[in-house]
């Protein structure tokens, strides 16, 4: 696209920077593509959503007087305008009112407006180098990286069923397993990509999918390791409370997943993320207590290892029965509960 001039008083003034309008998602950096791009020739520049301003944008969580920028005596000055939504500099949120110097050197200094993102051109700072136009390194490197982590997957998944079903039923087992992952993942990314193209305007199912295909694989690990630790090592506790690693992992595949539908607010999507994992871990260890007493998943170790995996030292039988024997009050107590509940049932339905 053609850069427009912001001032046509100034149409042989050498240009002061160049502000593109980028696409509100999809690639990022100097993959963006660029909506629109108008050329400054003079500051101070004002950018809002009202009509006197040097860039208007269309955008309703942009206030009219939202930002300004002007030449000071080392740079350019950024002042936030009258707007309750602020603006995004970077890693950086900047309130109404907040001021900040902009560097003049370096890389292009990125913007986000509501739910516009901006990108300011100087003349002082480093243009890239010009790409060819055959090469597409970084997009087959992830194209590599998702058919690993997918074969990775895949394969794990098929272990798990052929430990978990009969010879006979393996064949059986394998395709409802390849099946139902590969509709899974349809389904789920396909949901994910609908809210990404509702809100941003781009579906982005490749990032979901990257998303998917690796939470699983980590998935897959976590689920493994702590109870392989409570194995060698004798820490049931690991086994028992093995589930948090797994919402923690969930939930960070929830947050890159709301990261594209919501890029201009990592911050809040990482609370909400935060905020789902714990009302997770608090449920299940809620649940567990009302079903067990307990808060740990399982009532004893279940997930047995090859004998060599095996690090803490035996337990002689002397001091297992000891172990066992101090079970013997609570195990007493329960019965009786138990036998007089019965007890108090059966006399009702005689009388």
């Amino acid at each position: 696209m053609d850069a427009l001039r912001l001032d046509g008083l100034h149409a042989n003034a050498p240009a002061q920077g160049v502000v593109e309008v980028l696409e509100r998602d999809g690639h990022e950096g100097q993959d963006a593509q660029v909506r629109q791009s108008v050329i400054v020739t003079a500051w101070p520049l004002r950018i809002g959503r009202a009509l006197d301003n040097d860039l208007v944008l269309s955008d309703p969580h942009v206030a009219p007087q939202h930002l300004r920028i002007d030449a000071v005596e080392n740079g350019l000055q950024l002042t936030v305008g009258d707007t309750r939504n602020g603006v995004q500099l970077g890693a950086r949120r900047l309130a109404a009112g907040e001021q900040h110097t902009l560097p003049v050197g370096g890389a292009a200094i990125e913007l986000t407006l509501g739910r516009t993102p901006l990108r300011l051109r100087l003349p002082g700072q480093v243009l890239a180098d010009e790409r060819p136009l055959a090469a597409d390194v970084p997009r087959r490197r992830h194209g590599t990286q998702l058919l690993v982590a997918t074969a990775l997957l895949l394969a794990g998944l098929l272990f798990n069923a052929w430990l978990d079903s009969d010879p006979d039923g393996w064949w059986r087992a394998a395709a409802s397993v390849a099946v139902g992952s590969v509709g899974a993942a349809a389904v789920w990314c396909g949901l994910w990509a609908l809210l990404s193209k509702t809100f941003t305007r781009s579906g982005r199912f490749g990032w979901h999918l990257r998303v998917f295909v690796i939470a699983g694989c980590v998935l897959l690990v976590v689920g493994l390791v702590p109870n392989l630790l409570a194995y060698s090592f004798s820490w049931p506790a690991f086994g028992d409370f093995g589930f948090i690693a797994s919402y923690a992992v969930a939930g960070v595949a929830f947050y890159f997943h709301l990261l594209a539908v919501e890029p201009a607010r990592p911050r809040l999507m990482r609370w909400v993320a935060v905020a789902g994992v714990l009302a997770a871990v608090t449920l299940n260890l809620w649940q567990n207590e009302q079903r067990s007493d307990r808060y740990g998943d399982e009532l004893y170790m279940s997930h047995l290892f090859p004998p060599a995996l095996r690090v803490a030292r035996p337990v002689s039988t002397d001091q297992f029965m000891s172990g066992v024997a101090a079970l013997q009050a609570g195990l007493d107590k329960r019965a009786k509960e138990a036998a007089s509940g019965d007890g108090g049932a059966g006399g009702g339905e005689d009388e």
